[in-house]
């Protein structure tokens, strides 16, 4: 299916899932993944999927991100919308920034780590291609 920007999409919305496997059956065809209200705790084990520019993933439990797996798989990533996710640690903002070199959109709405001093400044800086962060 398209979405209302006329990107392929694929939904896995409320499903349950536990961890991001299997995915190399959609065999690269996505722009924009949703995994939006699953059980995801870490952001890892992703297949090449080098057509991939944006990822839904609010309302999970991620505290953890691959930074390796993301740069390495998938290198066009610009968008990435974790609200309401278990994000505490500055490690897991570094690693999303050396994972995805082409970041610009990022949201952390409702995760522990947005209550810190400076997270927004340290945010900046450790994701220097970042425009837009948590909507602002």
């Amino acid at each position: 299916r398209t979405n209302p920007l006329g990107e392929r999409e694929i939904i896995l919305r409320s499903l349950a899932i536990p961890a991001i496997e299997h995915l190399a059956v959609s065999r690269d065809q996505f722009d924009t993944m949703d995994l939006s209200n699953n059980h995801l705790q870490r952001l890892d084990n992703f297949p090449k999927m080098e057509r991939l520019a944006t990822l839904y993933l609010g309302g999970n439990e991620i505290s953890y991100v691959d930074a390796r797996n993301l740069k390495k798989n998938v290198p066009n990533l610009n968008t990435v919308i974790m609200t309401g996710n278990g994000v505490k640690g500055w490690n897991v903002l570094s690693d999303l920034g050396e994972g995805c070199p082409k970041l610009e959109y990022l949201s952390l709405v409702g995760n522990p780590i947005t209550r810190r001093q400076h997270y927004r400044l340290y945010t900046i800086h450790k994701i220097p291609s970042l425009k837009v962060l948590d909507f602002q």
